[in-house]
């Protein structure tokens, strides 16, 4: 039986200028539908027709004035700052969340895998959809959406569900470990002799972050970098 869910108005590549115009503004400040439309440089239909969406996901609150939460924010950031696995990040944990996403991706896994067609059609149908431009574009979005986040494959017009479940803990899991574990590493591999003898050595390091700890990025560089410095 088919529900009621607010399906996406447009393009995956649309919506992703309407969240990033969103997380402009800083979080629980309401934006006017004209300065939003302005702002992600497309016509204001375009932005009403995917706010319920949005609403419906938690990126963004209710109201005449709609303002970005902080999960909206987060995306929006990670979008603009191209941080491409916190953005699938981000989608996994929202799909997780949400009943009739979560369901549409459990629709894959029990049929092994769809025709594209199929599932878009599914997705109408059970969003309680009538099929018009816009849903179908919205349907396909949900597709390309489940894509960013490696939740599927598509190959040959067939959609198959990706397990990632086990990389995703192990991921988690590891985060704060290494995070702790950076300055003892870094120090092991400078060959002691090196360390102590005033030889400039010259160390790049590429830091995996969340857009929710990019505010306290700077302090935890400043404090490795000092930590380098210290004396065996």
């Amino acid at each position: 039986m088919s529900e009621s869910f607010k399906l996406p108005g447009s393009s995956y590549e649309e919506l992703t200028k309407i969240v990033k115009a969103y997380s402009t503004s800083k979080v629980g400040t309401p934006m006017s539908l004209d300065t939003v439309a302005q702002t992600a440089g497309m016509d204001k239909t375009v932005v009403s027709r995917n706010n319920g969406f949005l609403v419906q996901l938690g990126f963004i609150s209710e109201g005449n004035k709609k303002s970005p939460t902080q999960n909206g924010s987060n995306l929006g950031r990670a979008y603009t700052n191209r941080m491409d696995g916190e953005v699938a990040r981000i989608w996994r944990e929202t799909v997780e969340n949400d009943e009739f996403l979560s369901r549409m991706l459990s629709a894959i896994r029990i049929r092994n895998g769809m025709e594209k067609v199929s599932f878009i059609n599914h997705i109408l149908y059970s969003s309680g959809s009538n099929t018009n431009n816009n849903t179908r574009a919205g349907a396909n979005t949900i597709v390309e959406l489940f894509k960013v986040a490696s939740l599927i494959n598509e190959a040959d017009g067939k959609i198959i569900a990706i397990d990632n479940s086990s990389n995703t803990d192990s991921a988690s899991s590891h985060s704060s470990s290494d995070s702790m574990s950076a300055t003892q590493s870094i120090k092991e591999k400078i060959p002691t002799n090196v360390r102590n003898n005033g030889i400039n050595v010259s160390i790049n390091i590429n830091i995996d972050t969340r857009v929710d700890e990019m505010d306290s990025l700077p302090e935890l560089i400043k404090n490795l970098v000092n930590s380098l410095q210290e004396q065996e």
